[in-house]
């Protein structure tokens, strides 16, 4: 026990040398980033932070400015162990990380009596956004007039993005109400709640839309669709559907980036996207890694499995 209390003393003395002996700004920067880490991140009550902050410093010992501690920063934000969270220099330009083209994601064809609605990933401006939701309830509408067995809910591919806009694009298929929650490291819970063409955290409204849809599809057969590539608010909406009346998902496990995440901005213009609340189902099951499907298929398979259950369940 006294060696161990030993090493302790020496890593402590040795990070106090190694605060006192760089710049002032870069130790109040350090600072600044690892309290933000220690207050925010989803998992902070599973870090010694003692530790942590002694091994940022020791990584950053050699750094002359703010600049030259972006590596030691970026070891930081890896060692939440979340997946999620990233740190974007302000050095970063936005061409390092926009010049890179968007996957195109086609609709699947199905048989006339199965509706098909793929949710695709959603960036974008607010304008964008009011497009996205428009285009789907469209294509929600213009199926809905046909005898339709069921439909296939696509999210495959769908690697994230603005998660409200997909939650109310498919109100008419989900329903109102309370349909999953972002849950915190003390455990504390946040509704996600669509009501009325609104979509809500908690009494907060989000984002609404005008374009109102009649017809309540709630409790029609649903088959879900997921893949690898599902993430992020791609993993929310498939949170979202659990527990759904009449609705079974099928495909890959998603990703494994359930996790909710805040932009902060540091002193010096970077950025840390911040994994601060893990995604949980309507009864509260937290997530938090991959979403495993209730049925799992190879992915050639996937379709097919998910419009033989809605045949299924139609006999």
């Amino acid at each position: 026990m006294k060696i161990f209390y030993y090493i302790f003393l020496i890593l402590a003395f040795t990070s106090c040398q190694t605060q006192n002996s760089i710049p002032k700004e870069v130790s109040e920067y350090l600072t600044e980033t690892i309290n933000l880490l220690e207050q925010k991140s989803v998992n902070r009550n599973e870090i010694d932070w003692n530790e942590f902050r002694i091994d940022i410093f020791q990584k950053a010992r050699d750094a002359k400015n703010i600049q030259d501690t972006y590596p030691a920063i970026s070891y930081a934000v890896s060692k939440l162990n979340d997946s999620h969270s990233y740190f974007k220099p302000v050095t970063e330009t936005e061409a390092d990380s926009e010049n890179k083209p968007l996957p195109m994601l086609s609709d699947e064809v199905t048989p006339e009596d199965i509706g098909y609605i793929r949710i695709p990933f959603c960036i974008g401006t607010e304008s964008d956004n009011d497009v996205y939701i428009a285009k789907i309830r469209e294509k929600i509408e213009a199926q809905s007039n046909k005898e339709l067995k069921g439909w296939i809910l696509d999210l495959r591919g769908n690697f994230g993005g603005n998660m409200w806009p997909m939650l109310l694009s498919i109100e008419p298929l989900i329903g109102n109400g309370t349909l999953g929650y972002f849950a915190d490291a003390d455990n504390k819970y946040r509704a996600w709640k669509l009501i009325e063409g609104k979509a809500y955290i908690d009494d907060q409204l989000i984002i609404e839309t005008n374009i109102h849809f009649k017809k309540d599809l709630s409790n029609t057969f649903l088959a879900v669709l997921t893949d690898g590539q599902t993430a992020s608010s791609g993993e929310a909406i498939a949170v979202a559907f659990k527990f759904r009346e009449n609705s079974k998902s099928f495909g890959k496990p998603t990703f494994g980036v359930s996790t909710g995440c805040i932009s902060h901005e540091l002193s010096d213009g970077s950025t840390i996207n911040l994994a601060e609340t893990l995604f949980a189902d309507r009864k509260k099951t937290k997530y938090g890694s991959s979403i495993i499907p209730d049925f799992e298929v190879e992915e050639d398979q996937t379709l097919k499995a998910g419009i033989e259950w809605i045949y299924k369940m139609n006999k």
